[in-house]
């Protein structure tokens, strides 16, 4: 699974992002029952499940979770028809509109995300969406840089989805963005984690935004305490 922790970053200010508090995840239905007792040792005590109503009730959570449908308001067309998607060009083009598209409508949904991560009752806590790549990659790289991780270092960890989907896991994604229309470039496109879409992403912040911590502020309505509970709760 595409299941990993957050900690262990080193933040600007010389310090690192704390080990066990915060987790990142594709979609929990697909635990193993080994990889449920392992997850049961973390000791997590919130789930924020960023899916949608259809993939959550097609593929119910095996625990209780809170639903923070980062995608409500960013239409989803190429899964039911991709024959758009001729390229891989096409998909990474695609990606990028989808990323800059939540960050400009899915500020409250954020918001509500991080003041759950800010409360120190609900930690430790995971948060996921079906692949652990899209949603779950921008509310990551949103909270490290947050927590100043430099840039580069958050994309690395974007980028590390690219390389822990096995091998059946990723032949059923495949098949299945195919079953749309969409030709196999296209859905490997899809698939993958480019560097320069989350890049794009983060860039956007800056420039349209004024930056994460104006980001989170303004279209994410956070607190300043919860903002620095943040910093306390998840550096070490």
């Amino acid at each position: 699974m595409n299941f990993r922790d957050l900690g262990g970053y080193r933040a600007h200010s010389g310090r690192r992002t704390r080990w066990g508090r915060v987790f990142r995840s594709d979609a929990l239905y697909r635990l193993t029952p080994s990889d449920r007792v392992v997850y049961d040792q973390l000791g997590i005590v919130a789930v924020y499940d960023l899916r949608s109503n259809d993939e959550r009730e097609r593929h119910p959570n095996p625990m209780p979770s809170r639903q923070v449908a980062l995608e409500s308001q960013v239409p989803r067309d190429e899964f039911n028809d991709g024959s758009a998607l001729r390229s891989a060009a096409d998909a990474e083009s695609r990606l990028r509109d989808v990323y800059l598209a939540i960050l400009a409508t899915a500020g409250p949904l954020f918001g509500e995300l991080y003041s759950g991560l800010a409360d120190q009752a609900r930690l430790p806590a995971v948060f996921h969406c079906a692949g652990g790549k899209d949603r779950t990659g921008l509310a990551a790289a949103l909270l490290l840089s947050w927590l100043g991780v430099d840039r580069a270092t958050v994309l690395d960890d974007y980028e590390l989805t690219g390389r822990t989907l096995t091998v059946e896991r990723h032949q059923e994604i495949l098949a299945r963005f195919i079953a749309t229309g969409m030709s196999q470039e296209a859905a490997l496109g899809l698939l993958a984690a480019p560097r320069w879409v989350m890049a794009t992403a983060l860039e956007a912040v800056d420039a349209e935004y004024g930056g994460v911590e104006a980001y989170l502020r303004g279209p994410a309505a956070l607190a300043p305490q919860s903002l620095q509970a943040l910093r306390d709760l998840l550096l070490d």
